[in-house]
C-alpha cells in the first residue's frame, strides 16, 4: 500500500513539474520602442510585427524620446526598449539595449 502512495505521489509531482514548465514565451508579446537617432534602423523590425510584436514605435530623435518617456532614462540612439505588454499597454521592460543585433536576437528568440 505504501509503495502504491509513494508511487502516486511521484506520478503527481512529476507530472505537474512537467506541466508547469512547459516555454510560455511563445505566448508573449511585446510593444518596441526604437529610438534611432542618425542612422535609419527602422526597416530591421519590421519582420517582427504581428509576432511577437504587437506594436513599434519609431522615435527619429533622442530629445523627442526622453522628452516621451522620461522614466526610461534613455542615454543615447540608437537605443530599443522591449516591454512585454501581457496583451495591451505596455507593461514591464523586458529588454533595454543600445545595440541593435541584440535587440533583433532577443525578438527572433521570442519569434521562435
Amino acid at each position: 500500500m505504501k509503495r502504491w502512495l509513494l508511487f502516486i505521489s511521484i506520478f503527481l509531482m512529476l507530472f505537474g513539474v512537467i506541466g508547469c514548465s512547459s516555454d510560455q514565451s511563445n505566448n508573449e508579446k511585446y510593444y518596441v520602442l526604437v529610438v534611432q537617432g542618425d542612422e535609419n534602423i527602422s526597416d530591421k523590425f519590421g519582420e517582427f510585427a504581428g509576432n511577437p510584436v504587437l506594436e513599434l514605435e519609431y522615435l527619429t530623435s533622442l530629445e523627442v524620446a526622453n522628452e516621451k518617456y522620461p522614466e526610461n532614462e534613455i542615454e543615447r540612439a540608437p537605443a530599443v526598449f522591449i516591454f512585454e505588454t501581457g496583451g495591451g499597454e505596455m507593461k514591464r521592460l523586458e529588454f533595454k539595449t543600445y545595440n541593435v543585433d541584440e535587440a533583433i536576437d532577443f525578438l527572433k528568440e521570442a519569434k521562435e
